[in-house]
């Protein structure tokens, strides 16, 4: 062995160690990116509700059906049929939004909470569609879950919150944050399919 080689061997060694602390030996990570998803519409849920509604208005054998069920029903299925038309689902570069019509228009603040209708993927940290098990059935879903963090903390505990950040709710695993439900308005399976693919948190 020459007098260089043990100069070489501990300069390169000495090379390494730095890059290992350094970080700068270390692969840039880069996270993959998916291009803008508008959710597709599906008008099965305002189907099935005026499908019943229309059962419960003309039910000829139990007295007073048609006004105490079939009329909420019927407007239930109204809103849901309107609101399909209306409200569109929109996966983003970083974010999941409620968007309204064609264009795409923003909906204004979170009628609950405030705030816009827009949550990053990294905020959201549960998501579901109840009743569970539905979404692979021929009816589908009716509702789409998800809890998030990007609302202020104070907000959290309002309507169902209260319940979904109980000590027994954390006990049992669940992570604070704050809870939005939705009609099934659009493709559900396309939904699961996106938040899936983007990688957002599920319990």
């Amino acid at each position: 062995m020459s007098e260089s080689e043990p100069n070489d061997f501990f300069g390169g060694l000495t090379s390494q160690f730095k890059d290992i602390f350094s970080g700068s030996s270390s692969p840039e990570v880069v996270k993959e990116t998916f291009p803008p998803v508008v959710t597709e519409q599906d008008f099965k849920l305002a189907a099935i509700f005026l499908t019943l509604a229309f059962g419960l208005v003309f039910e000829p054998f139990v007295p007073y059906v048609p006004f105490v069920l079939g009329g909420p029903v019927t407007l239930l299925g109204v809103l849901f049929l309107v609101q399909t038309f209306r409200v569109r689902f929109v996966f983003t570069d970083d974010a999941f939004e409620l968007k309204m019509g064609d264009d795409l228009k923003g909906t204004g603040e979170n009628i609950v909470v405030g705030g816009e209708n827009s949550w990053s993927y990294d905020s959201i940290v549960n998501w579901e569609f109840f009743p569970k098990g539905w979404i692979d059935q021929p009816q589908g879903p009716i509702l789409v879950y998800f809890k998030e963090t990007q609302t202020p903390s104070d907000q959290w505990n309002v309507g169902p919150g209260e319940k979904a950040n109980s000590d027994e709710a954390l006990a049992n695993g669940a992570v604070p944050g704050q809870v939005h439900f939705f009609p099934a308005l659009c493709n559900t399976k396309q939904l699961r399919e996106e938040f899936t693919k983007r990688g957002v948190a599920k319990l």
